[in-house]
């Protein structure tokens, strides 16, 4: 099964995240209170209202939503469900299910972008060259619209099967990127009307329905053209983001290898990586989503039965146990974290009822502040009447 078919069956089994990384073998990852107790408010605020999807039920995808509106459960909660309704309206599912994009070789070729790799902490490495973008020769190849569905379809691919490859790799939780974008050439010539559609169209899917999946980016080859263009670019671009991002010149080698292995790096990009047998490292997609043993396990995953809700962690788990009754002792864990989980429950809605109280205290306090007001204009008008 190839990996791109492998993930239109995983996307509603591979990721739900639940419980905690050491419960299931995935080392590095302890959740910050701060994180869990934001995440239990907000997973119970949406399943109260039957709003949680069970694809999207991780800890990791809701707490994106939170990072990304700095903690406060209702602006993450509204984020999270315009969210749902975009990935209705689109189609999300059945593009995952049913788009084909044949003419990737020739897009490639105009258009040279995609994953290889990964950093030295395990995050898949996204490369776009966009010095060598041939939008004129591109958009006789492709749409625009099409272009736009690659990219959700990407996404997903990332989400369910690169984020999930390379966690049973690095024995940790990986759930962002580290980005290379190479500007050789670029300026203010550059940012023709397709070319800003697609930026546009981009960041909106990336910023709003993908939060919080980027590590660091950094920007090679930066001119002076790109700098002028670089001031316009990142007004479009959140503070949070902007911190990641690093804008390099000609010398950015001992940057990057600071991040990345030049086994991982292309040679274009100063690297010892050439891909030859795929014509190229940015037609390779080499990662060890690709891997034959790291798919066998996800495709374990794939074939459990639903309601178990098996995960990638239990599967990672399982390849890695030994004959000491590990599994045994950890299915004890197990049953004693379930019964702390289910008291953290109903400490979750305790908090979620307390807040209501006082909601509705402050609401009934701002009435009263009303009509005392209201009475007092009335008692206004009673006298100047009597004068």
């Amino acid at each position: 099964m190839s990996s791109f078919k492998l993930l239109r069956s995983l996307s509603k089994k591979v990721w739900s995240g639940r419980g905690t990384p050491e419960e299931h073998g995935i080392k590095g990852d302890a959740h910050e209170p701060k994180d869990v107790q934001a995440v239990n408010l907000m997973r119970e605020a949406l399943f109260q209202k039957g709003e949680l999807p069970e694809d999207l039920n991780d800890f990791h995808t809701l707490l994106r939503f939170l990072r990304m509106r700095g903690y406060d459960v209702l602006k993450a909660k509204d984020s999270f469900l315009k969210c749902l309704k975009w990935r209705e309206e689109f189609g999300v599912y059945k593009l995952a299910k049913e788009f084909e994009f044949e003419e990737y070789g020739e897009v490639q070729r105009s258009y040279p972008h995609g994953f290889h790799g990964v950093d030295k902490c395990g995050r898949p490495v996204y490369i776009e060259r966009i010095g060598a973008l041939d939008l004129e020769t591109l958009l006789q190849k492709t749409t625009l619209d099409r272009l736009v569905k690659h990219h959700v379809c990407q996404q997903e691919k990332t989400s369910h099967l690169r984020f999930p490859a390379c966690t049973i790799t690095a024995n940790k939780k990986i759930a962002s990127i580290t980005a290379i974008i190479d500007v050789t050439g670029v300026g203010t010539s550059s940012f023709s009307k397709p070319a800003r559609y697609l930026f546009t169209e981009f960041h909106k899917i990336d910023s709003n329905y993908y939060p919080e999946t980027l590590s660091c980016l950094f920007i090679v080859n930066a001119g002076s053209g790109f700098r002028i263009l670089w001031k316009l670019i990142k007004t479009f671009i959140d503070a949070r983001t902007s911190a990641k991002i690093q804008v390099l010149g000609n010398d950015f080698k001992s940057k990057l290898v600071e991040a990345i292995d030049p086994s991982n790096l292309p040679d274009f990009l100063g690297g010892e990586c050439k891909c030859p047998d795929h014509g190229g490292c940015m037609f390779s997609d080499k990662g060890p989503w690709n891997d034959p043993s790291i798919l066998e396990l996800l495709q374990t995953v794939e074939a459990k039965d639903e309601d178990k809700h098996t995960t990638v962690e239990d599967v990672w788990f399982s390849a890695q146990s030994t004959p000491d009754n590990r599994n045994e002792q950890t299915s004890k864990e197990r049953a004693n974290i379930t019964l702390s989980q289910k008291f953290d429950r109903l400490q979750v809605t305790a908090a979620i009822t307390e807040q209501k109280i006082r909601a509705v205290e402050a609401a009934v306090e701002e009435t009263k502040q009303v009509l005392q007001k209201l009475s007092r204009q009335i008692n206004d008008i009673i006298n100047h009447n009597k004068d």
